[in-house]
């Protein structure tokens, strides 16, 4: 077959997480589409596990869960076809979880949740069914190792690679940057804590890292140990420290759960600026393609606020409270209405609800007369901040108060998830935010907001407080989190948690200022917060290399005298291209996910969705296009 060119292209995909599988498929996908494929060699680099990444690496305890439903997911970019699994088209993760003799994966449902060291072995899958694809097609060259610089040679990329054999050089025509998560420097108040703990045998400090990267398993038997953050991060630290030392959890007769401890569990104190577990995922009801169109907050919408902006202020640029939010807020409370008028009144009620709200829009105000008309006298709105924010303003007496506070809270929470995200009006209003992401993306990504309204009302205020509310673990996980505080191996320190150095006891502590002596001293503090990423704080050294020599710079939203540095990579929006620090865009140097966070808002999204089109393989598609177009042209562009 004659090829397009006799030069063999080159390609290097640095980071093979979910992210760079994604790219090399939709390669491998496209070049096996193209009549007369040219040749290609594609270096598949990573620094910890190919085919799996740092994150999903197969490795990490059993007791660590996803927090998306087994059904909701593939890495193919288009579904089986009977055949064997192949670029473009192979078995979603939960078609792959029937096929493994493990009976504990392959009984799992559509709705359940996976361990993560199962869906890091379901990418190894893919990833090998992709390299097997290119057989034929082109060379593949995979190395563990890290990528520590990057310059322009010509008109081709020269990539330092660190191994444990040596250092090498790879030259490649295009490189694809899909590093994820890296660790951070210490900011703030980290290098105090690092300095007390190195001062004082017996102290550890934890932090900026994930819980199967972190030194969990040295960490002694009934130690003190305090934990910042109740996020995903701080479930999978919490089940490593009992589950994962063979403590187990029993149901009785009754449905009660409650925790047997192993005797190896260090002792727990956790809080968090919410003094809450971010909130349980409601029981899934929804097919993968059963995803509801939006009424309000739809593409289209954003588009027609862009042109009244730009008429009115010669600006197109959305102020997120004034022009989104409400749209949002009408998009939740449709839900939340017509649901709670099918479950207490049916379905042709939830009908004819649904219409009425339609026809008034989105001005919620209006939405009260609709409610009484049909028999929802104690349905009002809902209210995202409340719910993010429960214990704010509150005051304690006792530790006891606290508790009994907490539980009722999540026991409420704990009956709204097992309803279901159809069934439960709260979970099934909150999984509209879920289900809108696409459409928030199209109005927040690319300075598509004014940069204060970016920093304070979207960043500062939207995602800090409603990301507790939608992207929370299974249900399971806070049964047991009650459990294991009626155990005795946790406790909660309340909201607004403070924690720093007691000199005079020489321990670290933590406590709130809402709860009447509640400081608790530990002598293991861990911040299980993942911390935000971009060019400022990174200590990957690719990342350092590019900024400090320029040819990366942060994405600075600067607009009308108004500056925020978000500190993402700065990327073209058309085909996620770097620029760099002088304005050029590089040829053919792309850059997708974590390091673009802040450019675009939810890149540690994992996967795709099985027949479904999402962003997610849309991306990976625009780039791998490119990569195919650009790689070989002679000039910027």
């Amino acid at each position: 077959m004659r090829h397009l060119t006799d030069k063999v292209l080159d390609v290097a995909i640095v980071g093979t997480g979910p992210r760079g599988i994604s790219v090399f498929e939709r390669i491998a996908a496209n070049l096996t589409a193209e009549p007369e494929p040219r040749s290609i060699r594609i270096w598949l680099i990573d620094a910890v596990e190919l085919g799996a990444g740092r994150i999903w690496r197969t490795d990490q305890e059993t007791c660590f869960l996803m927090n998306t439903v087994v059904g909701e997911i593939s890495m193919f970019s288009g579904v089986s076809d009977g055949e064997r699994c192949r670029p473009g088209a192979g078995l979603s993760f939960l078609q792959w979880l029937h096929s493994q003799p493990d009976p504990a994966l392959s009984v799992l449902g559509h709705d359940d949740y996976a361990p993560r060291y199962a869906y890091g072995r379901y990418l190894r899958y893919v990833y090998a069914s992709v390299v097997r694809g290119m057989a034929g097609l082109g060379e593949v060259v995979e190395t563990v190792g890290k990528v520590t610089s990057l310059r322009e040679n010509g008109h081709s990329y020269a990539l330092r690679v660190s191994t444990v054999e040596g250092e090498f050089t790879v030259t490649a025509d295009a490189v694809v940057i899909t590093t994820g998560h890296a660790p951070a420097e210490l900011s703030d108040d980290q290098p105090e804590l690092t300095r007390f703990a190195r001062d004082r045998p017996g102290l550890r400090y934890l932090s900026g890292d994930s819980a199967a990267d972190l030194d969990l398993a040295s960490i002694e038997p009934d130690a003190a140990v305090g934990v910042v953050g109740l996020g995903l991060s701080f479930y999978d630290i919490l089940m490593s420290f009992t589950l994962g030392r063979g403590g187990t959890f029993e149901k009785s007769a009754d449905g009660a759960l409650s925790y047997v401890p192993s005797g190896k569990e260090p002792r727990v104190v956790a809080g968090s600026r919410s003094g809450l577990p971010i909130r349980s995922r409601g029981r899934n009801q929804k097919h993968v393609t059963a995803r509801a169109a939006p009424e309000f907050l739809t593409s289209a919408a954003v588009g027609r606020l862009r042109e009244r902006n730009m008429a009115h202020r010669g600006n197109p640029a959305l102020d997120f409270d004034q022009d989104v939010l409400s749209l949002l807020a009408a998009e939740i409370n449709h839900v939340y209405y017509t649901t709670q008028a099918r479950t207490q009144h049916g379905p042709e009620c939830a009908d004819a609800v649904a219409a009425e709200l339609r026809a008034r829009g989105p001005e919620l105000a209006s939405w009260r007369e609709v409610a009484l008309r049909y028999g929802l006298q104690d349905v009002e709105p809902v209210d995202l901040d409340r719910l993010s924010r429960p214990l704010q303003a509150k005051r304690f007496d006792s530790a006891a108060g606290l508790v009994a506070e907490v539980r009722r809270i999540l026991l409420a929470d704990i009956a709204e998830a097992g309803q279901g995200n159809r069934d439960s009006p709260l979970k099934a209003a909150l999984d509209a935010i879920r289900d809108s992401r696409e459409v928030l993306r199209h109005a927040v990504d690319f300075g598509g907001l004014t940069p204060e309204s970016h920093r304070t009302d979207f960043l500062g205020r939207f995602v800090t407080r409603t990301s507790s509310l939608f992207t929370g673990p299974p249900l399971e996980r806070t049964v047991q989190f009650l459990a294991l505080i009626d155990a005795g191996v946790l406790e909660v320190a309340g909201p607004d948690v403070v924690y720093g150095c007691d000199t005079g006891r020489g321990r670290f502590f933590l406590e709130s200022p809402a709860v009447e002596g509640s400081r608790r001293h530990c002598d293991v503090l861990i911040d299980s917060r993942i911390p935000a990423a971009g060019l400022v704080r990174n200590t990957d050294p690719l990342m350092r290399q590019l900024a400090d020599e320029r040819l990366a710079v942060g994405f600075v939203h600067d607009d009308a005298g108004e500056t925020f540095e978000t500190g993402a990579l700065h990327i073209t929006p058309a085909e996620r291209r770097v620029i760099a620090a002088d304005g050029r865009t590089h040829r053919a140097v792309y850059a997708l996910g974590i390091p673009t966070e802040g450019v675009c808002w939810f890149t540690q999204i994992g996967n795709g969705r099985p027949g479904v089109p999402t962003s997610f393989s849309r991306d990976a598609d625009v780039i791998a296009l490119s990569v195919l177009r650009r790689a070989t042209s002679d000039t910027f562009q």
